[in-house]
Parts: C-alpha cells; sequence; structure tokens
C-alpha cells in the first residue's frame, strides 16, 4: 500500500510539473505577439514585367541598423531599351532596415538600345546618317524613395513599392535622340531571410 502511494503521489507531481511547464509554455505564445525574427536580406522581383518581356530584380543586404547594400538589374522599355546594373546605398531613416521608408543612391552601368529611326531634324524628317551604332552604353547615377513592408508571421513576405530617377552618362554627341534621365518605377515582391 505504501508503494502504492508513493507511486501515486510520484505520479500526480509529475502531472503537475509537466502541467506547469506546459501552461508556462502556452502562456509566453499566447503573449510573445508579433515576430521578434529580424530578416537581414531581401530578394525581389517584379512579378508583372516579365509579362511583357522586361524583368526588374534586386538583393538587398542589411549592413547596419538604419543601411543596406544592394545590387538590382533591370530592362525596361521607355521610347528606348534600357538595361542596367547597380549598385545602392539605401538609408532607413526609421531606423528599421528592410522596412518601411527607405531612400536609396546608387551607381551602376547601362545600355541604351535604340529602338527609333533618329532625326537631325525632326520638324524635317531629315534622318541622321546611320553610323550603324544602335545602341550607347554608359555609367549611370540613380536615386529613388521606396516603401518596403515585411508581411505574414514569420516576416518572410517583402513588398516594395517606390520610384525615383536614373541618368545615363552617355555624351552629347552620342545621345541624339536618346533620354538620358529616365524615371524609375519600383513594385517588388520578394523573399526576406
Amino acid at each position: 500500500m505504501r508503494h502504492t502511494l508513493v507511486r501515486t503521489a510520484a505520479l500526480i507531481g509529475a502531472f503537475a510539473v509537466g502541467a506547469t511547464t506546459l501552461s508556462a509554455q502556452t502562456l509566453r505564445e499566447q503573449t510573445r505577439g508579433p515576430s521578434t525574427r529580424t530578416p537581414t536580406q531581401v530578394i525581389s522581383v517584379n512579378p508583372f514585367l516579365p509579362l511583357f518581356g522586361y524583368f526588374q530584380a534586386e538583393y538587398e543586404h542589411r549592413v547596419a541598423q538604419n543601411a543596406s547594400v544592394g545590387i538590382s538589374g533591370s530592362h525596361t522599355k521607355f521610347d528606348d531599351l534600357y538595361t542596367s546594373v547597380d549598385v545602392k546605398l539605401r538609408l532607413y531613416p526609421q531606423e528599421r532596415v528592410l522596412e518601411n521608408l527607405g531612400i536609396a543612391a546608387g551607381l551602376g552601368y547601362g545600355r541604351v538600345k535604340r529602338q527609333d529611326t533618329v532625326y537631325c531634324d525632326p520638324t524635317l524628317l531629315i534622318q541622321c546618317a546611320d553610323d550603324g551604332k544602335r545602341s550607347e552604353s554608359a555609367p549611370t547615377f540613380a536615386v529613388e524613395a521606396q516603401y518596403q513592408w515585411l508581411l505574414g508571421a514569420s516576416r518572410s513576405t517583402a513588398v516594395a513599392i517606390g520610384g525615383g530617377a536614373k541618368r545615363y552618362f552617355i555624351s552629347e554627341s552620342k545621345s541624339s535622340g536618346i533620354e538620358r534621365v529616365v524615371p524609375t518605377l519600383r513594385l517588388t515582391i520578394g523573399y526576406a531571410f
């Protein structure tokens, strides 16, 4: 009888300790609130541009509490085809890197492929002599502002929207008919990790 009482007491004690531990874990999980996971990198793409034969993608990496560096590539059409690769430094004024408002400056290299006939005198529709060169390459400089959200319980879905401008440093003599300053728009969806 004494062994049965000791076993029963030990069993009740084990259940009590287990229930207390489980109850404490459940309470911690309920009061934890939003995920404290802090992503340090984002890979994102514009999901709509491939439908039209173009692309825009970016990789961004946290380097400080309020700054990140990234590399981006794009191939889009305005009047001509603009292709570029840029390295960007992005500052987050609210010191929540990869999230909220971000302001970036970027240096890169790009190519503009002419799509139209170049006219030396557009009013008389006189064509320039064709030098056989249908594209120009040059360094680029870009500025942009964006707002990025990290969504979901794990904060792994990144959605960004923004815009800015990019300058192609093509010489005056080679830029006939080419827009050297073009707008940049950003609507990307990506994975934060």
